[in-house]
C-alpha cells in the first residue's frame, strides 16, 4: 500500500474549489409578509453574507484589524494548521456563553421541548388534529432570531406564522456562493469527512494500480475531489470519476462539475475522465468489463450539512450493495460518510424524534460556538440554506418508517474494515483543534471509523470497508 507522504498534503486546505448552486429549493416562493417586512430581512441577509465573505478575506491584514478589533470577545485559534500562513486558517471561535439567568427564557425553552416530545406522540399515535394544534403553538413560541432551540423548533414545521423564513432563503440564494465558501470553510463538517474519506483512499491504493476508477454516490459540486486528483497527477496513474445519476434533474449541474474537475486536472497534466450512468448501468457495464489493474473506490457521503440535502435509504442501500458486489470480485476500497450522527432502529418513532432533536440541536450549537455575534445574520442565512434541508418533522417521520427494524448502513455492509491510520488521526484533532474547543474526533470500536462529535453528541461519521 502506498504511503501518505509525500503524495498527499495532510494539512487540507481551507478553501472550497469550487461554488455549486443549490438545487434544493424552486424560485417560486410564496410570500406573505409586506413589503417593509421583505427590504429588512433582504438587507440583514444579504449585508451579513457580505460581512461572512469579509471576514473570510484572504489579506493578512484585514485579518489582523478583524482581529484586534474582536480581541475582547474572541479566541482566535488556528482551524486547519497551526504553522499555515493562509489569512483564511485563522477562524475566531467565540468563548462559550453564559448560563442564561432569565427564568423566563428557560421555561420557555422547557416548554418549547415539552411540546416537541408531545408532538412527537401525536403523531405515532395517529392523532393528527393534535398535532396541527402542537405544531402551530410551537411555530408560534418559536423565533428564526431566537435561542438553538426555537430556531430548531421552527425548522421543523412549515408554517404559516413562519413567514420571514421564505425571504431567508430567497435572500440567500442570491448570495449561495459567499454562503456556500463560509459554510465550508468555517465548520469542520465537509473538510472532516473529505479528508478522511481522501486519506484512506490515497493511503489503500496498491503500487501495481495503474488507474483509479471512483464512483462517487453524490458528486454535488465535486468538491471533495480536487486534492486526489492533484496526488493521482504526481503518482502518473490514470483516474476516472463516474458520478451515479439519481435524479432527472441532474444533467446541467454535472455538465458543470465535470468541466471544472476536467478543467482543474489538466492544470496538473492529468487528462481525467468523468462520466455519468444510473445504477442499473453501472452494474452492466462492470459486469461486462475486464477491470484489469484498476482500483475500484466506491464513495458514498449521504447528509453531510454542506450537501444542503438528504438521499433516499433505499438508494444508499443500492449502491452499498452494489460496492459489494463489485469487491468482491475486483480489488478497492468502499468510503462512507454519513452526516446524520448515529443511524438505529427505533421501533417507536419519539425515540427516533427525540435522538434526531439531540443531533441537531448539538449541530446548531456548534455552529452558534463558532460563528462571532456580530455577524449573526450570516450565520442565520447559513442555517437555513444548509441545515433546514434536514429539519423537517414529516421527513423524519417518513425516515423512520422507511428504516424501522432494518440495521444501520454499515451494518450491511458485511466487509473487512479498513483500519484509518494514525496520521489521520492526528490531522482531524488538528482540524478541530481537539482540547481547545467543544469539538472531539472518536475511534469506532473496529478502528475504521472515525467520529465528529460536539460535546458528547455524534454530528458525522466516516468509515472505510474493502
Amino acid at each position: 500500500m502506498m504511503q501518505l507522504e509525500p503524495m498527499f498534503q495532510p494539512s487540507w486546505p481551507v478553501h472550497s474549489y469550487f461554488d455549486s448552486p443549490l438545487d434544493q429549493y424552486g424560485q417560486n416562493i410564496d410570500f406573505f409578509t409586506s413589503e417593509e417586512d421583505h427590504e429588512f430581512y433582504s438587507a440583514n441577509v444579504m449585508n451579513g453574507l457580505d460581512d461572512v465573505c469579509r471576514w473570510l478575506c484572504d489579506d493578512g491584514d484585514d485579518v489582523q484589524k478583524l482581529e484586534e478589533i474582536s480581541s475582547d470577545s474572541y479566541e482566535w485559534s488556528p482551524s486547519i494548521s497551526k504553522t499555515s500562513s493562509d489569512a483564511c486558517a485563522y477562524i475566531p471561535y467565540v468563548k462559550p456563553p453564559c448560563m442564561v439567568d432569565d427564568l423566563m427564557e428557560i421555561d420557555s425553552q422547557t416548554g418549547i421541548e415539552n411540546l416537541l416530545t408531545a408532538h412527537a406522540e401525536a403523531v405515532c399515535s395517529g392523532h393528527t388534529e393534535l398535532a396541527k394544534v402542537i405544531q402551530k403553538h410551537v411555530c408560534q413560541l418559536a423565533s428564526p432570531v431566537g435561542p438553538v432551540l426555537e430556531r430548531l423548533a421552527l425548522n421543523l414545521f412549515q408554517c404559516d406564522e413562519n413567514q420571514e423564513k421564505d425571504y431567508i432563503v430567497q435572500e440567500s440564494l442570491r448570495n449561495f456562493k459567499t454562503a456556500f465558501r463560509a459554510f465550508y470553510e468555517i465548520f469542520p463538517y465537509g473538510r472532516f469527512a473529505h479528508f478522511t474519506a481522501n486519506s484512506t483512499i490515497l493511503e489503500s491504493i496498491p503500487t501495481h494500480a495503474t488507474s483509479i476508477h471512483i464512483v462517487d454516490f453524490d458528486l454535488c459540486e465535486g468538491s471533495q475531489w480536487p486534492p486526489v486528483i492533484e496526488a493521482i497527477a504526481r503518482i502518473n496513474k490514470t483516474l476516472i470519476i463516474t458520478s451515479i445519476k439519481l435524479d432527472q434533474d441532474q444533467d446541467s449541474k454535472f455538465e458543470q462539475t465535470r468541466w471544472q474537475l476536467c478543467n482543474f486536472a489538466r492544470g496538473f497534466g492529468l487528462n481525467l475522465k468523468v462520466q455519468e450512468m444510473g445504477m442499473s448501468q453501472m452494474v452492466k457495464t462492470m459486469d461486462e468489463s475486464k477491470l484489469v489493474s484498476e482500483f475500484l473506490v466506491f464513495n458514498c457521503m449521504v447528509s453531510l450539512p454542506h450537501m444542503g440535502r438528504t438521499r433516499k435509504t433505499t438508494q444508499v442501500m443500492e449502491f452499498l450493495n452494489i460496492a459489494k458486489w463489485a469487491l468482491a470480485k475486483n480489488e478497492g476500497i468502499i468510503t462512507f460518510g454519513d452526516g446524520e450522527g448515529e443511524r438505529t432502529n427505533d421501533t417507536d418513532f419519539p425515540s427516533f424524534f427525540n435522538k434526531n432533536l439531540v443531533h441537531y440541536k448539538a449541530l446548531y450549537e456548534s455552529m452558534e460556538w463558532g460563528f462571532p455575534s456580530y455577524l449573526n445574520e450570516g450565520r442565520m442565512a447559513i442555517e437555513t440554506l444548509f441545515v433546514w434541508p434536514f429539519v423537517n418533522s414529516n421527513s423524519w417521520f417518513q425516515k423512520w418508517e422507511e428504516g424501522r427494524g432494518k440495521p444501520g448502513f454499515q451494518k450491511d455492509i458485511g466487509l473487512k474494515g479498513v483500519q484509518l491510520s494514525k496520521e489521520n488521526l492526528n490531522e482531524q484533532r488538528e482540524l478541530v483543534n481537539e482540547g481547545e474547543t467543544q469539538y472531539g474526533i472518536e475511534i469506532g470500536e473496529s478502528r475504521n471509523e472515525f467520529v465528529l462529535k460536539w460535546k458528547e453528541t455524534p454530528l458525522m461519521r466516516v468509515s472505510a470497508w474493502m
